[in-house]
This record gives structure tokens, sequence and C-alpha cells, in this order.
């Protein structure tokens, strides 16, 4: 594991910090992207051999049911309860709402 973490596939970009999160942007004015007289910054740990760890993308996040959406859901299985149907699963009630 290096100290840095590409936040693109290809440079200039944003790097990340792994010992504290910070995001530093690509920012010759920033010190912490190009160090100063006290600290060394990312350009100067590159420059000295350290090699970054690649971008990953990040995994997706499953769409989560709005309030409206969970209530209509929950009140279709309701109706047919007292129908005496069996209750939609959620794929199948999605796609009756798309049809």
């Amino acid at each position: 594991m290096s100290d840095y973490k590409l936040t693109a596939t290809e440079e200039p970009c944003a790097v990340i910090r792994y010992s504290d999160g910070a995001c530093i942007p690509p920012d010759m004015a920033n010190r912490d992207y190009n160090g100063d007289a006290f600290s060394l910054g990312y350009i100067q740990w590159k420059e000295g051999g350290g090699v970054p760890d690649p971008y990953a993308p990040p995994e997706p996040v499953p769409p989560q049911a709005t309030e409206g959406q969970t209530l209509a859901f929950d009140h279709e299985n309701r109706i047919r309860a007292l129908e005496g149907q069996p209750p939609l699963s959620l794929g199948d009630f999605v796609d009756k709402m798309r049809a």
C-alpha cells in the first residue's frame, strides 16, 4: 500500500492521502500537493520514487426506495391481502409500476 491514492485514471488529478484521508487537489500553490520549505508534498514524494495506488472506481450504491415508493408497495400488498391474493415481490411491484 502506498501513501497516496489517485482519484482518476490519469494525472494530474486530486490524490487521497491515506494518513489522514485528505483529498489534495492538483494545485501547485497547495503545500500538501507541491510541498514547501517545511514539509514535502505529493510531488516531492513522487519524485523521490513514490508510486501512488491506482484509481479504483467506487462500487455502485444500490438505489434506495423513497418513502413514497415504500408506502405504495406496502399499500399494494395490504390490498392484495384483503383480496386474498399473494403479495407481490418488490421486483414484480416495480415491473407493474412500469407497465
